[in-house]
């Protein structure tokens, strides 16, 4: 049977909280629950991470059987927590465990007494205390807010610590505690604040103590699922009963939110394995980019549900190697290391950030090419994924910690047709503490009120600098200049930010006009039928210097003696404007899945038969400045993009 724990409430003293106003004082967010238990815990795993090594985090959502339900009755029978003696009853009672390894644990004193300076306090400040501040920019922040989500997230208020840690004589220690949030009470003419623990009273039954040792590691390894190997250290705790159907994190209000005891547990463990890799992935994914040089991710992460792993989809490639692009392009021009490009092979452009001739931190703007890549609809990175984010293309991450604190939209505008883009901004290491000041408790957002003036005209200046670094490289003003002009294809101002389509056009109707009838008049015949069907265009390779070649591919058809085929190629400006390229200035192939037809230039003939003939052609631009200045991406899926004019091409004769 297992030990009982010692009881300890807290009573109130002056200048003591009420347990269940403390979520309240450290304010809101519009993050959901479970994204800030992710982004917290998180954040305090990365900070007690080991000098050298790679830390691991993790989360296991888990069912319970009756004799883990009895195991908890037992261990937490003493006192008043009436929520924990209903649990027995529950099948339906589940377990979340977050855990690290290849972190320092909770060390420092176990107690009150000070750590001294320049030591360590994580027990006494995750355990102990609340709200205490580390905003130094080189840490997640606050224990509070971290604190509070771990608790918010239980349906009982109940978390479990169980932590291993190096004594200062570099023993290893086991450390195991239990901490409750509850509502304030009476008893007794004693008022309580409703914080709870359970453990070791302490000699003068003035505090309380974790149970450490042995007995500590034996009742860590009966209720944890994740153990430690040996001479590894870290943190897990458990939070029991989670609000994994959570209405406050309902995504649609219309529908009825699922029960915990009651709805069906597979639909349940479902919805929550969705939004949990959903959270990790949109807050965490600086964790999973290898930068350059390094050969694994800065942290290992893993989601479990029921024993079984959830694949966090970091080898799936999508928008998630788009943003590490511009992660690492940020990384590579701090170490003075090579240019970065995506994987479609466009350059990334490193922007520095300037104040007072100071580098306050990096702008990195990723161009992407949909032609090479689609979109997917799975890609819950994607900021063009849904209407409601398309505009959210800018990640904001501070310097040192490389956590994201939010995605916003500060140019509010719409990506111009056939393009497509998105931003990181990392700030400068010796700013860190500036942008720190500047978040709010869940660290969720830079915000100018309640900052200092110096930090508020950081943020400030910040927001305007990238805006218009943004316009000035996407959203270009356009000179006015006539198109068929040569110094205008060839040159690299707005030219160079415009991109384009490569689209077949329709070939002309042919006529033969050769035969003469009897009395010398010209005769005509019946307008042949032909028709052409075209696919998009697709990226085939990017040169050493920047020109690029793409391929589409057609199949014509039709009756008559011969029908041409055109290809023209236009750059995509501003508000959808088509600017033709002169067939002079691109190499234009034409290939032949079958013989029957001349290619010459910008056309093709196709010899008649009714049978469809499957063509491709590939066209790059000709010269060093005119390639590395346009580019070809796929067709926008803004009503003013090319895509109509390919769906007329595709219904044209010719």
């Amino acid at each position: 049977m297992i030990k009982t724990l010692q009881w300890f409430p807290k009573r109130f003293s002056p200048g003591d909280m009420d347990a269940s106003g403390g979520d309240r004082l450290l304010g809101k967010t519009e993050l959901s629950r479970l994204a800030v238990l992710i982004r917290e815990t998180a954040q305090n795993s990365w900070d007690a991470r080991n000098d050298r090594g790679r830390p691991l985090f993790g989360i296991s959502l888990r069912r319970t059987d009756y004799r883990l339900r009895d195991d908890l009755a037992d261990l937490l029978s003493e006192g008043r927590h009436g929520d924990l003696s209903s649990m027995r009853r529950h099948a339906n009672f589940r377990m979340l465990e977050i855990y690290d390894r290849g972190t320092r644990g909770l060390d420092g004193p176990s107690d009150l007494s000070p750590a001294g300076k320049g030591r360590s306090a994580r027990f006494q400040d995750l355990i102990l205390k609340f709200g205490v501040s580390h905003n130094n920019g080189t840490t997640g922040g606050t224990y509070g807010f971290g604190k509070t989500a771990a608790f918010a997230y239980s349906g009982i208020g109940t978390v479990i610590y169980w932590t291993r840690r190096r004594n200062p004589e570099g023993e290893i220690e086991d450390r195991f505690i239990v901490s409750a949030f509850g509502e304030s009470y009476q008893e007794k003419g004693v008022q309580f604040t409703g914080r709870h623990w359970w453990g070791q009273r302490s000699e003068d039954g003035e505090s309380v103590l974790p149970v450490v040792g042995d007995d500590a590691a034996a009742l860590g390894a009966r209720l944890f699922e994740r153990g430690f190997e040996p001479g590894e250290t870290g943190t897990s705790l458990l939070i029991l009963d989670p609000l994994i159907a959570d209405e406050e994190d309902s995504e649609d209000a219309s529908v009825e939110p699922l029960h915990r005891p009651r709805s069906d547990a597979s639909e349940m463990e479902q919805d929550f394995e969705r939004r949990a890799r959903h959270a990790i992935r949109a807050n965490l994914w600086p964790k999973m980019i290898t930068a350059p040089g390094d050969v694994e991710s800065p942290m290992a992460l893993e989601l479990t549900v029921n024993s079984r792993p959830v694949d966090l989809g970091i080898d799936e490639g999508g928008s998630l190697l788009l943003w590490g692009s511009g992660l690492n392009a940020i990384r590579a021009a701090r170490s003075d290391s090579s240019e970065i490009r995506t994987p479609q092979g466009v350059a990334v452009e490193v922007i520095e950030i300037l104040r007072y001739r100071k580098v306050i931190g990096h702008l990195a703007l990723v161009r992407r090419i949909p032609a090479a890549e689609p979109y997917l609809a799975s890609d819950d990175l994607d900021p063009a994924r849904e209407e409601e984010s398309r505009m959210m293309r800018i990640a904001l991450m501070r310097g040192q910690a490389e956590l994201v604190v939010t995605t916003v939209d500060w140019v509010r505008r719409e990506a111009p047709a056939g393009t497509d883009w998105l931003a990181v901004f990392k700030s400068a290491d010796d700013f860190d503490e500036y942008y720190a000041e500047a978040e709010p408790p869940a660290h969720d957002n830079w915000v100018t009120e309640g900052s200092s003036s110096e930090s508020s005209k950081i943020i400030r200046h910040t927001k305007t600098r990238v805006r218009d670094r943004i316009i000035e490289a996407i959203h270009p003003a356009v000179a006015e200049q006539v198109p068929t002009s040569p110094k205008f294809f060839r040159s690299t101002g707005a030219l160079s930010r415009r991109l384009g389509a490569i689209l077949p056009g329709p070939a002309p109707q042919v006529s033969d006009d050769s035969g003469r009838s009897g009395t010398g008049r010209r005769r005509t015949e019946r307008r042949a039928r032909w028709t052409v069907e075209a696919g998009a265009p697709r990226l085939v390779r990017t040169a050493a210097d920047g020109t690029q070649e793409q391929e589409v591919r057609f199949i014509v058809a039709g009756d008559g003696p011969v029908g041409r085929v055109r290809l023209s190629v236009s750059l995509l400006g501003d508000e959808g404007l088509h600017e033709p390229v002169p067939p002079q200035d691109l190499a234009i192939r034409w290939r032949r899945r079958r013989t029957g037809g001349e290619g010459h230039g910008s056309r093709t003939d196709r010899r008649g038969g009714r049978r469809p003939l499957p063509r491709r052609t590939s066209a790059r631009p000709e010269g060093r400045d005119h390639g590395r200045s346009a580019r070809w991406p796929s067709l926008s899926r803004s009503p003013s993009s090319p895509r109509s004019a390919l769906r007329s091409a595709r219904r044209s004769t010719c």
